[in-house]
């Protein structure tokens, strides 16, 4: 087969259509954003462009792309990465490394970072000098219920409960938070801001976030952002994005608790990394083993698979404190 010659570029609003079918053919056939353009758009629309690193052939057909999303509007953003896909029948060797290659250069940032990275590109990230991660899976169970359908033996367990000044409240209005300093903390990335949040969660198109804020003395310490998921006739409440420090996680394990009993769901769990496992373990949570073969807690509900999955991160930076959640990057997605 003769190499071709291959255009790469950020793509173009107008290229929506042409990536939606390069999805559908190459990526996964039939998946969600492949066929939904509101959805498409939600996640990757930056004005007249999207955000996305495409190649196209002598024919203008799309070839591969790289995608990316911002998590603040800064000069210099923090960004994640998304689709990473190229057409394998293109005789173009390392593609995949030119299309990455044009973002790190055209895309200006502070910050890389994602998660979901699929084991087998462990080596290509390692080759990249990019630092790969496990996340952590932990999860506290509903000890009303006798009978679970979607873990296996989960460890159920009891926490005493504490007295505290902190009232956690349901976000009904963005404009709550706009007072919430996100960029506070400049050693903590990803950096993620007031829009980031708005888009991602409070305007989403599919799915429904329950937004939580917790404040102390008048003043909010954290905000927890969650969503139901529902499998096997029954269901379990994650919390997807997390915000400020753990000095009130007891507190925030107790709320939690008791939803999940009152809404009869079976458990509530938090995949993260980079928080202090010790803290979350002292608020009451259990931490998956993923070697352990007879407890359960799913990660995969679009499809539902029963089995425990570990997630992984990447990011390009050490010397600050990193930190990813289950909703960062495209990881919350619908697939469905």
């Amino acid at each position: 087969m003769r190499k071709q010659k291959l255009k790469i570029s950020i793509a173009k609003l107008e290229d929506t259509k042409g990536i939606m079918k390069f999805m559908n053919d190459v990526w996964k056939k039939d998946h969600i954003l492949s066929r939904n353009k509101e959805l498409f758009l939600h996640e990757f629309q930056n004005k007249e462009n999207l955000n996305m690193i495409i190649a196209k052939d002598s024919t203008n057909t799309i070839v591969g792309i790289f995608g990316f999303m911002y998590y603040n509007s800064c000069d210099i953003p923090d960004v994640a990465g998304s689709l990473w896909k190229i057409d394998e029948k293109v005789n173009e060797p390392l593609l995949g490394f030119k299309l990455r290659e044009y973002f790190k250069k055209n895309i200006q940032h502070n910050f890389f970072a994602a998660p979901g990275a699929n084991l087998t590109t462990k080596p290509i990230y390692k080759y990249l000098k990019i630092n790969w991660n496990q996340m952590e899976h932990y999860y506290f169970a509903n000890s009303n219920l006798k009978k679970f359908l979607i873990a296996k033996n989960p460890l159920v367990k009891q926490i005493p409960t504490l007295k505290s000044n902190a009232i956690i409240k349901h976000l009904d209005d963005i404009n709550e938070i706009k007072d919430f300093n996100f960029l506070e903390n400049k050693k903590i990335v990803p950096r993620k801001d007031l829009k980031y949040v708005k888009n991602k969660f409070f305007n989403h198109p599919i799915h429904k976030y329950d937004i939580y804020t917790l404040t102390s003395n008048s003043l909010i310490k954290n905000i927890f952002i969650c969503r139901t998921l529902f499998a096997s006739a029954s269901s379990v409440y994650r919390i997807v994005d997390f915000y400020g420090d753990l000095e009130y996680m007891h507190e925030i394990v107790q709320f939690l608790k008791l939803y999940i009993m009152e809404h009869n769901h079976e458990y509530f769990d938090f995949v993260s990394f980079g928080l202090n496992e010790e803290l979350l373990l002292q608020a009451g949570l259990n931490k998956l083993d993923f070697d352990d073969g007879e407890t359960i807690i799913p990660n995969l509900f679009e499809p539902f698979v029963q089995k425990n999955s570990p997630i992984y991160c990447v990011s390009d930076k050490t010397d600050l404190e990193f930190r990813q959640f289950k909703a960062d990057g495209d990881q919350d997605r619908p697939n469905l």
